[in-house]
């Protein structure tokens, strides 16, 4: 065997056949395994010199770079050194915002073979492990295509080929760093501990092979995640997931990333979940915030207490899920080394949480989802019950822990909830695929719904897609299920002979499927609403009944539901059924839109509710949408009022969106109406955002607004934003008064309580009120009389503050005068014409709820937005400059 060569004091690396099979190389020339199997070798050598070469090339930058009595020292080993951005150095278009110092990045440490064996440290605290760069450094020099037994629902790519991990590392100082103007975030470095033992493929850091593919010499080589802390509120976050924001399918404020150029996350999260099982006290911080945590007693009843049979079978089951998740990514039989069980950390396992905090999520999971989603019978979860059946109900009990840990504000709890969505992703549609007769299984369903939500909102670029992606698929095995189709009128045999127990129980199945079709219908409408999409759900299509009374589905047994049941009826027990009446029977969506369009809703007026009249804006919305699509196809500015000399084309579709816009206004009044007996209900609240959400798009162009925050076809001249606004905003004064009503309602909303697009909610009120104010700051711009009240009045109207039916909001909407304001946190007045301020407004407003990925995500995004206009544009403060 031949020595091993240097070049330039660059070390050997693999040689390029052992990169390629992702296997120990002993980087001789030619190395042990090419001279057995008789293969060419080509040897390899890192892309950077060693360690010490980087230290004395970073001295000498650092002296030339300051006076002779400002030489500094080199850092020692183990320190962080200035580093530019991940994202940045992928050539990813998305500005991760840190402190007016440079953004740091902890260097990767080496280790042995079995790699050290770390405790936890306490998030964020940032420290370094001492250890050899060049065993990291090497990898952006070889890009190894995934193997093609991967197998996976999407492709994901891997970071361009060209790119290098430490773009002037040895020369790079603070002030070389592009930094942006919102000082309230900070970036700092993760101590490796949060992931002692992953691959280096789960880390941003070596994107020359991806999180997929590449050298893996050593599976238990510890990795740096670093990750950036927007504000006190905020959880630490891997830079991948960072770095692949860009691509969303929502929130495009910022120049776009596309699909080809996003990093993989899935391994990500994978690996911190089983990593995380390997380390002592890891839920330990759940255990503390339990503690300090204080909830009803009531709140209790909502979860029957875990057995250990069932946490041991719920173990086994997951566990079986997790590797085969892991296999998947990690490329089957040849993406993984497989290795005997006697070396320590050999063996890959997962440790869920105690029991007590797996109720707790279970808890979460029905105070924050199902209040939305109404599938829980009797308002109680009994996962011992449900893990009895088959892979499908631990599926979903292991859902709904994720979607309860997702609405906890804990950097563990989240790391958990996306280990598991992925992990039951995958398990889900191996299910299914396996077992095709569960497409029409309404657990399977059930499985799916959740993950639809999990994922459409997780704040993760890939689970983002794969959720818009797998929805039609989801729904077209709802409809050929035979759920949506017409069903009996069925009445309970009060005095028969079918006992009470079997009735019930036969009720309650039929309700469930009923209840699972129309949170489809929800699902179904929030997306399409956030995404700017047309619902896939046809009103004609809504045939099955709509869910019965609240009273009969929280029954806790055939005694309760059978005593509801007589008083709703209004009949005793010896009353023949075939004498009751039928309009007490629950109507299907699309009958009881029929009323509605024909106003005969009155004569079921005492049995509507918030549900139902939530459902009712699902084909209202795909009517404003299709009004809307096929308005934007005009070439002139369209929403104008006048619709004289315009084509008879245009003014059918402006008649259409006005019926819209009208039906919008009835649908308020009836539900405003209906929501005096109980003004405080959530679902009520949650309706009245989706509503001022559907009526903006009415007086809006969405998409058009993102188009302008993006810059695209903007030259940057002043006389271009007047012409802009006009293609934006149609109707001004409707689109501000919209917009406060979306910001007043979501903040009476209880911080855990909360539907999980509410910051997306919020963001979409923000960029209207942005691209108003950037548009006016041209003082050319000509618009009408009643586009300009308030302007020279004396008082302020507080839009986010006053309620819909307020008298001074009513009379700033018709022309009574008065200047829009919103409230800040502080009390103090957030003026419309200040683009910088609304957007700081909103970053304050979602950082002072619950921290979730999806929101930090949002809060990103703004302050990039502000940072990327320039000041003389946006007037006011630096975006986030008093943000904490």
């Amino acid at each position: 065997m031949g020595g091993v060569p240097t070049i330039a004091g660059r070390p050997p690396i693999a040689c390029q056949n052992c990169a390629n099979a992702k296997t120990g190389c002993d980087k001789k020339v030619p190395c042990t395994r090419c001279a057995e199997k008789n293969l060419q070798c080509e040897a390899r050598f890192a892309r950077r010199s060693s360690k010490a070469a980087i230290r004395a090339a970073q001295a000498n930058a650092a002296h030339l770079a300051q006076s002779p009595q400002q030489v500094q020292p080199p850092p020692p080993r183990g320190t962080n050194l200035p580093f530019m951005d991940a994202s940045q150095a992928a050539g990813v278009k998305v500005e991760v915002n840190g402190s007016p110092s440079a953004i740091e990045v902890a260097i990767p440490g080496g280790c042995d073979e079995e790699g050290p064996q770390l405790s936890m440290g306490d998030f964020p605290s940032p420290h370094t492990q001492e250890g050899n760069l060049d065993e990291y450094t090497h990898l952006a020099n070889n890009f190894s295509v995934p193997d093609s037994a991967y197998q996976d629902l999407i492709m994901w790519p891997s970071f361009p080929m060209d790119i290098d991990p430490f773009p002037n590392a040895l020369s790079l100082t603070a002030t070389d760093v592009s930094m942006p103007i919102y000082s309230g975030l900070s970036t700092v470095s993760v101590p490796s501990e949060l992931l002692a033992g992953s691959s280096p493929r789960g880390s941003i850091h070596t994107p020359g092979t991806s999180i997929m593919s590449g050298e893996f010499d050593n599976a238990s080589t510890p990795v740096e995640f670093a990750m950036a802390i927007p504000t006190a509120n905020s959880i630490p976050e891997f830079e991948v997931v960072i770095a692949a924001e860009g691509a969303w399918n929502l929130a495009r404020c910022n120049p776009p990333t596309f699909t080809g150029n996003c990093p993989r996350t899935a391994i990500v999260h994978l690996e911190c979940l089983e990593q995380k099982s390997k380390q002592e006290g890891t839920w330990s911080s759940l255990e503390n915030y339990l503690q300090r945590a204080n909830r009803d007693a009531s709140d209790t009843t909502s979860v029957v207490p875990l057995t250990p049979d069932t946490r041991d079978r719920m173990l086994a089951i997951t566990q079986s899920f997790l590797h085969k998740a892991l296999e998947v990514h990690r490329g089957g039989h040849n993406g993984y080394p497989k290795r005997g069980y006697s070396g320590h950390g050999d063996f890959n396992f997962i440790v869920l949480p105690p029991s007590r905090i797996l109720e707790h999520f279970l808890r979460s999971y029905v105070r924050s989802l199902s209040v939305y989603y109404p599938l829980v019978a009797a308002g109680c979860v009994d996962p011992n019950e449900m893990l009895r059946n088959n892979q499908a109900s631990t599926l979903l009990v292991l859902l709904m822990i994720a979607q309860g840990a997702a609405a906890m504000p804990l950097a563990e709890a989240r790391y958990l909830s996306a280990g598991l969505i992925e992990t039951c992703r995958i398990s889900l549609f191996d299910i299914v695929e396996k077992h095709v007769e569960l497409s029409a299984d309404p657990t399977a369903l059930r499985c799916a719904l959740l993950f639809l939500v999990l994922g459409a909102w997780s704040g993760d670029k890939w689970l983002m897609d794969i959720a818009m992606g797998q929805r039609g698929m989801y729904i077209s095995m709802l409809k050929h299920s035979g759920m949506l189709e017409p069903q009996p009128l069925v009445v309970p045999e009060l005095n028969g002979s079918t006992s009470t127990e079997l009735q019930w129980r036969a009720w309650v199945q039929r309700e469930t499927q009923n209840r699972l079709v129309y949170n489809y219908v929800m699902l179904d409408q929030e997306l399409a609403l956030f995404h700017d999409t047309a619902p896939l759900f046809a009103i004609t299509d809504l045939r099955c009944p709509l869910p019965g009374p609240e009273v009969l589905w929280k029954s806790t047994n055939s005694g309760q539901w059978f005593t509801a049941m007589q008083s709703l009826h209004n009949c005793a027990a010896n009353v023949n059924p075939q004498l009751l009446s039928t309009p007490s029977a629950t109507p299907s969506l699309y009958e009881l839109f029929q009323d509605f369009l024909h106003d005969s809703l009155l004569r079921r007026q005492s049995n509507l509710s918030p549900q139902q009249l939530r459902l009712i804006l699902h084909p209202l919305q795909a009517l404003v949408c299709h009004s809307r699509q096929m308005g934007s196809c005009f070439s002139e500015v369209f929403g104008t009022r006048h619709t004289s000399g315009c084509s008879v084309a245009k003014a059918s579709i402006l008649h259409r969106l006005e019926e819209a816009q009208a039906l919008l206004q009835k649908w308020h009044d009836t539900t405003i109406n209906h929501s005096k007996a109980n003004p405080s209900c959530p679902i009520t609240r949650c309706n009245l955002v989706l509503y001022h959400l559907i009526s903006l798009n009415a007086v809006t162009d969405f998409p058009e607004i993102e188009r302008l925050a993006r810059r695209e076809g903007f030259g940057g001249l002043s006389w271009e934003l007047p012409l802009r606004h006009g293609r934006c905003i149609f109707q001004r004064h409707k689109a501000i008064f919209h917009c406060g009503q979306v910001y007043r309602l979501l903040r009476l909303m209880p911080n855990d309580c909360r539907p999980a697009w509410w910051s997306v909610a919020m963001y979409r009120a923000t960029m209207i009120l942005w691209t108003d104010s950037i548009s006016r700051t041209d003082p050319n711009l000509q618009v009408d009389n009643h586009d300009t009240i308030g302007i020279g009045s004396s008082f302020a109207v507080r839009i986010d503050q006053l309620a819909a039916d307020d008298q001074v909001l009513h009379n700033y909407m018709w022309g009574g005068g008065g200047v829009p304001v919103l409230m800040g946190l502080d009390g103090a007045a957030v003026a419309l014409d200040k683009p910088g301020d609304l957007l700081s407004y909103a970053v304050k407003n979602i950082d002072s709820c619950f921290s979730s990925r999806i929101g930090d995500g949002i809060k990103r995004k703004l302050v990039s937005l502000g940072n990327t206009w320039s000041m003389e544009v946006m007037g006011g403060s630096p975006v986030g400059s008093s943000v904490c």
